[in-house]
């Protein structure tokens, strides 16, 4: 069994490993920063400054703090909805796709699909 933090973005629902979080922030005071890619929204002020991808597609209200390999960023989300206790058995292999990078596998737990979300694909975008 691993713990998973559930969050929604673009209509869809993802989930992380809690062992890649940090915290939960509010999207506020994103600053952009000009001439940078197109996944990086800016950057949140605070301790420590985060630079906030949006990867996972739309805009966001908050910022799912995200850490692995040694790379803290922001992920812009629409919702954190809590954590979830998942069985490794219960992963699925990610469907192929240009982003397929970014999704690890996926979850069908009480008819809802749930996607893994893949925190060093998605630091690998900075």
């Amino acid at each position: 069994m691993m713990t998973m933090v559930c969050f929604q973005s673009a209509g869809a629902a993802y989930c992380l490993p809690v062992e890649a979080t940090r915290a939960v922030r509010t999207a506020a005071g994103i600053r952009s920063l000009p001439g940078t890619a197109s996944d990086i929204v800016g950057i949140l002020p605070g301790q420590p400054p985060l630079t906030v991808i949006s990867v996972l597609g739309g805009g966001g209200t908050y910022v799912l703090v995200v850490e692995t390999r040694g790379t803290t960023f922001g992920l812009l989300v629409d919702a954190v909805t809590g954590l979830r206790r998942i069985a490794v058995a219960d992963i699925r292999p990610a469907a192929t796709g240009p982003d397929q990078a970014l999704i690890s596998g996926t979850i069908d737990t009480d008819g809802e699909l749930m996607l893994v979300a893949d925190p060093d694909a998605m630091a690998a975008r900075l």
